[in-house]
């Protein structure tokens, strides 16, 4: 019963953790609209263990786009 109040309080137009990383991979590549992704970034700026996870992610995923493709073998 508490758990529902307080998820009454909680703005429905603002992300939970939760959400905001469900939505880290799609986010750092852009993928979602530009709403949702300003109601992402004002989470990260108030929230510093997600902003800590987006950053690593983000780094994560540019270091292993700078590695050179190689083509799996056959077979």
């Amino acid at each position: 019963m508490l758990h529902r109040f307080f998820s009454l309080l909680k703005r429905s137009d603002q992300p939970d953790c939760t959400e905001v990383r469900e939505s880290s991979s799609d986010y750092i590549d852009g993928d979602l609209p530009r709403s949702r992704a300003g109601r992402i970034r004002a989470h990260l700026d108030s929230c510093p263990p997600c902003d800590a996870f987006v950053r690593t992610l983000r780094a994560t995923v540019e270091m292993l786009r700078s590695l050179p493709k190689e083509r799996a073998p056959d077979g």
